[in-house]
C-alpha cells in the first residue's frame, strides 16, 4: 500500500521480482505481481543476472524523466555544473592571482583558456557517451557445411575463417566486428558482432570429446545473440536438424532470420521459383513461420549486402512494445471475429484482457478465467491475428503466457485498478469479458 502510494506520487518505484531464473517461466511467476498495482514487475535473477539489464535500462529512463534525480546524479554532472560556474564566476577562482583574474576577465591568456577547455571537456565527456555504437550479437548457425563461414567471409570481404567442402571444418565460436556507418547525422553508428559457430548435427551422432564442447558453445551463442541468422542449404532442403535448431531458436526467444545460402546453384530455376521456395520453407520450418527468408549466395555475394537491413528490421521487433489499449483492440476484435472453442462439457474461456510484460521477445499475458480451456490451435490463431494487426512483428518470436483469474479479481483487484489508468495500466478504462462460444 505505501509503495502503490509512492508510484502514484513524485517518486518512480521498480517492481523487481527476484529468483525468475527460467526466461521463459520467468515472465509468468512475474505477472502474478501487477495486482500489487505499483507498475510493471521485472522478473530478474540476482544470481545469474538474468532480466537486470532491461530493468536497469527502465530505471535509468525514469531517472532522466526526474529533473531533480539529475541535478546532482553522477561525477560527470557535477563537472559540468562546476565548469559552467566557473566560467560564469566574476570574482577570482581558488588558483587565481589578481593578474590572472584579469586576463580571464578580459577573455585572454591561459587563465581564459583553461576556464573554456574545462567546459568543453565536461561537455563531451556526455558527447563521447551517446557516440558510442551500439554492439549487436549476431549469431550464424546451422547444420555442417551450409556454408557459415563462407558468408561470414563474404560479408567482412576477407577471410576471417577457414572454407573447406569438408563438414566441421569450424571448431569453435568465431567473433568478428563490423562496424557500419550511420546512415545520417541523426543516428549512431552501429557495431555488429557475428558469431559464426560450428555446425550441429544431431545429438546422436555428436560423441563426448571436442564436438560435445563444441556444439555446446554454438548453442549458447544462440542465447548470448540478439538476432540469429538460420543458415539452410538451397540446393538441400530442410532438414531434422533444421527443425530441430528452429525450435531451439523458438524456445529461446531470439529474433530469426532464414538465409537460404546457395541460391547461385539451385538449377532450372523460373520465375515461380521464389515464391515456391518460400512456401516450401514456410511449411517445413513453422517453429519459425514468423522469421523473414533472405536468399542469398556467400559464393557470389548475390544480396549479402541486403542483411543489414533485414537484421536491423528483426532487433527493432524482438525490442518492440505495444501500448496496452492497442492490445486490447486487437484482441477484442480477434474473439469477436473467432471466440475460444467451447468443450463438449459446456464449459468455455473467458478472456478479460492482455498487456506486454516485457520485450526480447514481446512476452503478452492474456487473463482468462481459465488457462486450460484455451487449446493450442486458438493460440496459435492469436499469435497470427496479432501479427496481422500489428506491424514490426515479423522478425520475432512472441511469448504468450494465459493467466487464470476470476472475474470479480480482475474488476475489483490490483488488476482492475492497472486497467483503470494506474501506473502499470494504460488500459481502455474497462474490463470485459468477450463473447464466448456456446
Amino acid at each position: 500500500e505505501f509503495l502503490r502510494k509512492q508510484a502514484m506520487g513524485r517518486i518512480p518505484v521498480m517492481l523487481a521480482v527476484n529468483k525468475c531464473e527460467s526466461e521463459k517461466t520467468g515472465a509468468t511467476s512475474a505477472a502474478e505481481f501487477w495486482q500489487l498495482g505499483v507498475g510493471n514487475p521485472y522478473p530478474v535473477s540476482a544470481l545469474h543476472g538474468v532480466g537486470t539489464a532491461e530493468m536497469l535500462e527502465a530505471m535509468f529512463e525514469g531517472i532522466v524523466r526526474q529533473k531533480s534525480a539529475v541535478d546532482g546524479f553522477g561525477t560527470k554532472v557535477t563537472k559540468l555544473k562546476e565548469a559552467k560556474s566557473n566560467l560564469k564566476h566574476k570574482g577570482p577562482l581558488p588558483w587565481e592571482d589578481e593578474t590572472d583574474y584579469k586576463m580571464r576577465k578580459w577573455g585572454i591568456g591561459d587563465p581564459a583558456q583553461r576556464v573554456l577547455e574545462d567546459y568543453e571537456n565536461a561537455i563531451s565527456a556526455f558527447a563521447n557517451d551517446e557516440d558510442q555504437p551500439e554492439e549487436i550479437n549476431v549469431a550464424i548457425i546451422g547444420r555442417p557445411n551450409v556454408g557459415k563461414s563462407s558468408l561470414l567471409n563474404t560479408i567482412f570481404g576477407d577471410t576471417r575463417a577457414i572454407v573447406s567442402d569438408m563438414a566441421g571444418t569450424t571448431r569453435d565460436s568465431i567473433d568478428a566486428l563490423m562496424e557500419r556507418p550511420a546512415s545520417s547525422p541523426d543516428e549512431k553508428d552501429t557495431l555488429y558482432r557475428f558469431v559464426d559457430t560450428a555446425g550441429i548435427r544431431r545429438k546422436g551422432k555428436v560423441n563426448f570429446g571436442p564436438e560435445f564442447f563444441m556444439v555446446n558453445r554454438a548453442l549458447r551463442a544462440i542465447r548470448r545473440a540478439d538476432v540469429v541468422l538460420l543458415v539452410l542449404d538451397a540446393t538441400a532442403g530442410v532438414t531434422e536438424q533444421d527443425r530441430v535448431l528452429a525450435q531451439k531458436i523458438s524456445d529461446d526467444g531470439r529474433a530469426c532470420v532464414i538465409v537460404c545460402n546457395k541460391w547461385d546453384a539451385v538449377v532450372d530455376k523460373d520465375s515461380n521459383t521464389y515464391d515456391k521456395s518460400v512456401k516450401y520453407v514456410r511449411e517445413e520450418l513453422p517453429q519459425v513461420r514468423w522469421a523473414p527468408i533472405l536468399f542469398l549466395s556467400a559464393a557470389t555475394g548475390q544480396r549479402v549486402g541486403k542483411l543489414y537491413s533485414v537484421i536491423d528490421d528483426a532487433l527493432t521487433a524482438h525490442r518492440k512494445r505495444v501500448p496496452t489499449a492497442i492490445l486490447n483492440e486487437v484482441l477484442r476484435d480477434a474473439i469477436l471475429w473467432q471466440p475460444p472453442p467451447a468443450r463438449r462439457s459446456g464449459q468455455s474461456a473467458r478472456v478479460y484482457y492482455c498487456h506486454q510484460v516485457s520485450t526480447r521477445p514481446p512476452t503478452i499475458v492474456v487473463f482468462c478465467n481459465d488457462p486450460g480451456l484455451i487449446p493450442d490451435n486458438y493460440r496459435r490463431y492469436l499469435d497470427r491475428k496479432f501479427r496481422e494487426s500489428l506491424t514490426g512483428l515479423e522478425a520475432t518470436p512472441i511469448r504468450w503466457i494465459f493467466r487464470g483469474r476470476r472475474e470479480r479479481d480482475i474488476q475489483r483487484g490490483g488488476m482492475g485498478r492497472a486497467m483503470n489508468g494506474s501506473p502499470g495500466g494504460g488500459g481502455t478504462g474497462t474490463s470485459f469479458p468477450f463473447p464466448h462460444a456456446d
